[in-house]
């Protein structure tokens, strides 16, 4: 997968790596986990799950090997209790995201979240969950086709709910999102915080985003 479209146009703070799921990589990639990982990924009851996670820890690893100056294996990944990804002691956050065979995972020294959805036909009932009513007619605004921009505004959504290390837990329409298809990003508002920029583009047929606290 080209990241290019989206790395080129992050800050300097955020890095960006991606990864495709390869049956002759998968052993050396098991081999850089933690006991943690390793119990995680033999607890997963579908194959297809398994190499999502062996993924998307491959590129945080490398990711973040780069950044430590250290190998893969070396990278201090643990997962947090809400679900996240830590990296030890380390001033680094990190953010991982899968879709079919792909993976990325950013990091920054500051909250970043990622996601990546393929773009294919979706239920539109999904507006309902993302939107609140006087919402959904972002979707019809945007200029990409209505599948393709349903499941933008979820992967921008569901950046920031990662970059805020909360999911799902916090409903999807709490965040009130603009879109600026020129500049290929978007804002999202959230009442009480501070807001939060994403980056956006298209990936080989998919959605990669990235989020990270707007600038003051």
């Amino acid at each position: 997968m080209t990241i290019d479209p989206l790395s080129d146009r992050l800050p300097a703070s955020v890095g960006l790596r991606a990864v495709t799921y390869r049956p002759a990589a998968a052993a050396q990639w098991r081999d850089w986990l933690s006991g943690e990982e390793r119990a995680c990924v033999d607890a997963f009851g579908a194959e297809s799950r398994r190499r999502e996670f062996l993924a998307g820890r491959a590129a945080a690893r490398l990711l973040l090997a780069d950044r430590l100056s250290t190998t893969p294996g070396a990278v201090p990944l643990r997962r947090h209790e809400d679900g996240g990804v830590d990296v030890g002691a380390e001033p680094w956050h990190v953010s991982i995201a899968h879709s079919g065979p792909h993976a990325i995972a950013a990091a920054a020294p500051h909250a970043v979240g990622a996601d990546l959805e393929r773009i294919q036909p979706r239920d539109p009932a999904v507006a309902t969950f993302l939107f609140r009513p006087a919402d959904r007619g972002l979707v019809d605004r945007l200029p990409y086709g209505a599948d393709a921009a349903l499941i933008l505004c979820w992967a921008l959504k569901e950046a920031v709910l990662k970059a805020r290390r909360s999911g799902f837990r916090t409903s999807p329409k709490a965040l009130r999102l603009s879109v600026d298809p020129e500049a290929a990003t978007a804002r999202v508002e959230i009442e009480g915080e501070a807001p939060w920029h994403i980056h956006y583009a298209r990936l080989d047929g998919y959605w990669g985003a990235v989020a990270l606290p707007e600038a003051p």
